[in-house]
């Protein structure tokens, strides 16, 4: 991997962070008083690790196991991983952290709609919908 490559990966990297911060920090608005977008970022980051460590976890037991029926359980725990990370950051109970959850998935299809609808999509909700805008 050549240095140009690598500042494109970081950039890409910072540019997704950003806009994919920018729908929990509009749903943590309504919910939280503690809300702000260095704080949503931090969560969107956080969240998005602790969910690939409890899938890995799952996984990993579920090859030792030969049991692929554990993986929707770590799916859900991974979920519930996400929660808590929202119901830490933004000082809210599980409810809060379940609608900041909801409400931010809403608003990513949304944005994405929207991007869609003025032809900046790359693999999208509309695409896996199979939506023609």
């Amino acid at each position: 991997m050549h240095i140009p490559d690598i500042v494109d990966v970081i950039i890409g990297f910072l540019i997704s962070w950003i806009i994919i911060s920018i729908p929990v920090w509009l749903a943590s608005k309504l919910f939280s008083s503690e809300s702000s977008f260095p704080r949503a970022m931090a969560a969107s980051l956080i969240s998005i690790i602790v969910f690939a460590i409890i899938v890995a976890i799952f996984a990993f037991i579920a090859l030792v196991i030969h049991n692929p029926f554990v993986m929707p359980i770590g799916f859900i725990v991974g979920l519930i991983g996400i929660l808590g990370v929202y119901k830490a950051i933004f000082d809210v109970g599980w409810l809060g952290a379940l609608g900041i959850a909801i409400l931010a998935f809403i608003i990513s299809i949304v944005i994405d709609l929207i991007l869609a609808a003025v032809g900046l999509e790359a693999f999208t909700i509309t695409d896996f919908l199979h939506i023609k805008i």
